[in-house]
């Protein structure tokens, strides 16, 4: 494996089974004080994001994710006046928040300043049109003890993270404790969306455990998955209220809410892809039922 390309990123998808991409360029690299980072051009793929040597966003396929992440939380919530994103550092998220038209206020909260400025320099596309917005506010630090320090409440809380690697912040992101600081800083009828791992039937430990954590929380929430190509296997979120629950949306809900995203602004959700990514295939149900743990600040856990 080692010789397939020239230069290549080896991503482990399993502690037995990895994803190699192909590297045409690398545009920057180093080491931040938080995490290490690769800006590189991948075959077929475009430019794209590397943390700790897990490919986060490519050029070819961010859209997938990024809307997956936002938009199934928005049609959920009563409102999205009022959103917090935790992470995002590459610049995916704050354009589509954006475009969503009934947005008053946005506070973006990320761990890594230096590797946004990266991102700014060598991803323009992730970020959109870069003129000031005064409706949007990104401030650095520990995401989690920034967000404690916010005023008021959010309609949507956003957890855009990198991929739970151990040594990295990431895994306290995952708690039912840091679970229970969001919920406490949720509107009434408000929505909590983040990532939750590879959505894979063979090793469901991460994504049953976040599942088990968002339930032992939040009144609702439930998982859905994607298919995002340069991830090489379906991807998993969970979304979670004390309000809306999700298996409740109805198509004219979805369409009413899809109205308030500006035109174009959706290029790859509909009403069709959301009953598809919340419709888990069997042998996903099966492995997500009876697996996992409730994730603890004082045991938390990382992907392979």
């Amino acid at each position: 494996m080692s010789g397939l390309f020239p230069r290549q990123v080896v991503e482990p998808i399993t502690r037995h089974e990895a994803h190699v991409h192909e590297v045409v360029e690398v545009l920057a690299h180093g080491r931040t004080a938080v995490q290490s980072y690769e800006i590189v051009r991948l075959g077929g793929y475009g430019r794209a994001m590397v943390i700790e040597g897990r490919v986060q966003s490519t050029e070819a396929d961010e859209a997938i994710y990024h809307e997956a992440l936002l938009l199934p939380a928005f049609v959920h919530a009563p409102r999205a006046e009022r959103v917090l994103c935790l992470g995002g550092a590459n610049g995916g998220m704050l354009p589509r928040i954006r475009a969503l038209t009934e947005v008053r206020e946005v506070v973006q909260v990320d761990v890594d300043r230096e590797l946004y400025e990266r991102s700014v320099e060598f991803l323009p596309h992730m970020h959109g049109d870069a003129r000031p917005d005064p409706r949007c506010r990104v401030l650095f630090g520990d995401p989690r003890q920034v967000a404690s320090t916010l005023p008021g409440r959010f309609d949507l809380v956003l957890a855009d993270l990198p991929d739970s690697v151990d040594g990295t912040h990431v895994p306290r992101m995952f708690t039912a404790e840091f679970y229970g600081e969001l919920s406490a800083l949720l509107a009434d009828g408000g929505v909590f969306a983040t990532q939750a791992g590879p959505a894979n039937p063979l090793d469901p430990t991460f994504l049953a455990s976040v599942l088990r954590t968002a339930r032992s929380v939040f009144r609702h929430a439930a998982a859905y998955t994607v298919s995002v190509p340069a991830f090489g296997i379906p991807w998993a979120f969970v979304v979670a209220s004390d309000g809306v629950d999700p298996a409740t949306l109805t198509a004219e809900d979805f369409h009413r809410r899809m109205a308030l995203v500006e035109p174009g602004a959706a290029r790859t959700y509909d009403w069709e892809t959301h009953r598809h990514m919340f419709a888990l295939p069997r042998p996903l149900r099966e492995a997500l039922t009876g697996n996992g743990r409730i994730i603890r600040d004082s045991e938390p856990l990382s992907v392979p």
